[in-house]
């Protein structure tokens, strides 16, 4: 739900909800208002008339009494009882002696009725208004002598009160109501965007602190919410970057101090070995002869270390053209194994090749680098191998619009926990980086980037102790007629 839904709906309901209230607080008011009022009393004709013919019986039987007997009318007592009495019927009453009040109702002003009976005094009309009572009299004379008088007082106008008491209790209610409803919306929305407003500045403040290992999670669905989702991507990324750039720092660090372990390496033993010419420790020609192999191929090593690092430092800049070209496989990898046949077997090792496609099959690769792709693969399977009886075995298999090629060896292997980092550049799994097996440590690595650049796939399989399988795929190259072939 978007902010700007959320503000349209909110101010909906701060019209609609009030309104709801006030009809539903009208009726309640209604009813108790009526009460207060006297209103129920008249709001018919027929229950009109009934209370007034109940009324007037009450006051011919208050006129009979005092008929017969007109001196209880001087205990307060009787007098409060025909109050109660007319008071159930909205009735008030008013005794007086001499035209003094005696008696009233306590919802008569006393002063204003006797301000009234002051003015009226002397007119025999027997109904007479006070203000909006109406009241009819009957006069009498007490024991004593005395002119008395009984009034019996009917509001006529109970609508008006109604009104008065409706209007200020439902002004009063309806306001609380806004005031409730406007405050619980307005809470509810400014929370919703406040409250991760608040996540997104204790983000802020991490990454400022340089704490990027908080997790900022914000579920609403909101354009507030988005920012947050959005702020915890751009969090995850910027750990990523910091976390590659720690990487890439540590295999800098690394791959400085690999450089020169392995350069030091033969520049120390060309070193010795040219001091011990010069000393004329070699004092044969048989000894020199071997002197001088022996620099010679820790020349040949350098060179073969400087021109892999060259070859991997360009690839990973992708300045290192490729040549693609349809590849004959069957062809390419018959010709790879005449190539290494010869110089396997002087080692005790045997290869032999298991292809299961057709003799045609042809790849999408640059022969030359796929090439070195493979010759690492083997020198490296030629490197770790253990037994007497070597025995490496290459297979070709069909994997839809690519071709699966395994190497498989049964050298020493690969222990489990290594096995995710040969393709990673100058990592041997002997902490001790012995380097007398040979190698530049970049084989693999050289191998994974050119396989990567041909699009396909690179990955290891291994047994400690029983061998290792390393896997790679090509694309095949299919043909005009199979594709007529296919769609037939």
């Amino acid at each position: 739900m978007s902010i700007r839904f959320k503000l349209i709906l909110s101010n909906i309901l701060m019209i609609i909800i009030p309104l709801v209230s006030a009809v539903i607080l009208a009726v309640m008011l209604i009813g108790m208002n009526v009460g207060k009022s006297g209103l129920g009393h008249h709001d018919s004709p027929e229950i009109t008339d009934k209370v007034a013919q109940q009324g007037f019986k009450e006051f011919v039987a208050i006129s009979n009494d005092a008929f017969n007997d007109p001196d209880k009318f001087k205990d307060l007592e009787y007098l409060q009882n025909i109050d109660n009495k007319l008071k159930s019927l909205n009735l008030s009453f008013s005794f007086t002696i001499e035209n003094n009040i005696y008696y009233v109702s306590d919802k008569i002003d006393r002063e204003k009725f006797q301000d009234h009976l002051f003015l009226m005094d002397g007119k025999e009309d027997q109904e007479h208004s006070f203000g909006e009572l109406e009241y009819i009299h009957y006069k009498f004379k007490l024991s004593d002598g005395k002119d008395c008088a009984i009034y019996v007082l009917i509001d006529t106008s109970p609508f008006e009160k109604f009104v008065t008491g409706f209007i200020s209790d439902f002004l009063l209610c309806f306001f609380i109501i806004i005031l409730i409803t406007n405050g619980l919306l307005t809470f509810i929305v400014s929370r919703s965007i406040i409250k991760p407003l608040k996540k997104l500045k204790y983000g802020a403040e991490q990454i400022k602190e340089g704490n990027l290992s908080f997790v900022l999670d914000e579920k609403s669905g909101d354009e507030v919410g988005q920012v947050c989702r959005a702020f915890e991507e751009m969090r995850q990324r910027l750990k990523t970057a910091l976390e590659q750039q720690v990487r890439y720092d540590e295999e800098r660090n690394e791959f400085i101090a690999s450089i020169s372990h392995d350069l030091k390496t033969p520049i120390t033993s060309i070193k010795g070995h040219i001091d011990g010419l010069k000393d004329g420790v070699a004092d044969t020609p048989e000894k020199t002869t071997k002197y001088m192999d022996i620099i010679y191929k820790k020349v040949i090593d350098m060179d073969r270390l400087i021109n892999d690092l060259t070859f991997f430092s360009n690839q990973t800049l992708k300045k290192v053209p490729f040549n693609f070209a349809r590849v004959n496989l069957k062809i390419f990898i018959e010709d790879l194994i005449d190539e290494y046949e010869f110089e396997l077997g002087k080692l005790g090792i045997s290869i032999k090749c298991d292809y299961n496609l057709p003799n045609n099959t042809l790849v999408k690769a640059d022969s030359e680098k796929l090439k070195r792709v493979v010759s690492n693969i083997l020198e490296n399977s030629i490197k770790y191998m253990d037994k007497e009886n070597g025995q490496i075995k290459i297979d070709v298999q069909d994997k839809q619009n690519k071709v699966l090629i395994g190497i498989h060896d049964n050298g020493e292997g690969i222990k489990q926990e290594h096995l995710n980092n040969i393709f990673n550049r100058f990592y041997r799994a002997d902490p001790s980086r012995n380097t007398s097996k040979g190698g530049s440590g970049l084989g693999l690595a050289i191998a994974s980037q050119i396989i990567e650049e041909h699009g396909g796939e690179i990955f290891a399989e291994s047994e400690y102790e029983k061998g290792t399988s390393i896997y790679f795929e090509l694309e095949k190259v299919v043909l005009d007629n199979e594709k007529e072939d296919t769609d037939n």
